[in-house]
């Protein structure tokens, strides 16, 4: 009778191990793409700018990087989901408490390696440190990244990666709250 118990026990772990999983896995994949981080107000220029960017899919490939894959970092899974968790909570925080008119998204930009990570731009652009055989132009552009001679991020140099013309918009925003006062 307890052989039983044990094996009932362990299949119920199982199945909950497996559901568990599988619900992360769906919430995390869920919540990670353009369509839901634009869904709060304040992210409305930001997403307009990325379906104008070729990282937002205008490239002749159709090819797309999903909002987590530059904010979010990828260096490990622990990591990735912390901080999805902190920065999900910290948005929906701000977006009930925040006066999100006052807030200052063009000067935010000159703290893009706050949130932006080299590791999801790596995770695509993997062949950057290859590049020497292939491109020479863009090897010697990088290669005191790679070689650790330079405390430059990915965006410090590329500062209008991911979102096509975000200045512009931004100014037309601000523009816009300024008429209606």
């Amino acid at each position: 009778m307890s052989l039983i118990r044990l094996i009932a026990g362990l299949g119920l772990l199982g199945l909950f191990v497996a559901g568990s999983w599988a619900g992360v896995e769906f919430l995390v994949k869920e919540t990670g793409d353009e369509s839901f981080c634009a869904g709060c107000h304040s992210m409305k220029p930001m997403a307009e700018a990325y379906r104008e960017d070729r990282h937002g899919g205008n490239n002749a490939g159709g090819t797309r990087a999903a909002c987590v894959d530059c904010h979010l970092p990828h260096n490990n899974p622990v990591n990735y989901l912390y901080r999805k968790a902190m920065t999900g909570m910290h948005d929906v925080w701000a977006e009930l408490t925040y006066d999100l008119d006052s807030i200052d998204w063009e000067g935010m930009r000159d703290h893009r390696e706050d949130f932006t990570y080299d590791s999801g731009c790596l995770h695509c652009h993997s062949n950057l440190e290859k590049a020497g055989q292939q491109n020479t132009k863009m090897f010697v552009a990088h290669k005191p990244y790679f070689l650790g001679q330079t405390e430059k991020r990915c965006v410090s140099c590329h500062k209008h990666v991911g979102h096509k013309d975000l200045g512009n918009k931004l100014a037309s925003l601000r523009k816009d709250k300024e008429e209606q006062r």
